[in-house]
């Protein structure tokens, strides 16, 4: 192995909270995809108001789009209720599926 290669900077690993990776995988994929749903909202939230507002829509407007105070805590409020509907069952207790005999 080379000298470069050797003092190369490595990839951290991924962080692994349960024994099974797996599970790990699938909470990560779960968190991005809400991540992404969400930005899709926003942006959609942003196109819709350029419509309403201007009757035309560029990625241009959408990218220099300012929001109002109004839109903006609006937005706060439907992200916390998103963040609490699709990831609350994280925070959740958990039940055993059979109770000890």
């Amino acid at each position: 192995m080379s000298t470069e290669k050797q003092n190369a900077p490595q990839p951290a690993p991924e962080p692994a909270f349960f024994d099974n990776p797996a599970i790990d995988n699938l909470i990560a994929v779960t968190l991005e995809l809400g991540a992404e749903l969400w930005v899709q909202r926003e942006r959609m939230r942003v196109v819709e108001a350029l419509l309403a507002e201007k009757g035309v829509v560029t990625q241009e407007l959408i990218e220099q789009y300012m929001p109002s105070e109004e839109m903006q805590a609006r937005s706060k409020t439907e992200r916390d209720a998103f963040v609490q509907r699709v990831f609350g069952a994280f925070a959740r207790e958990t039940v055993k599926a059979t109770p000890d005999a």
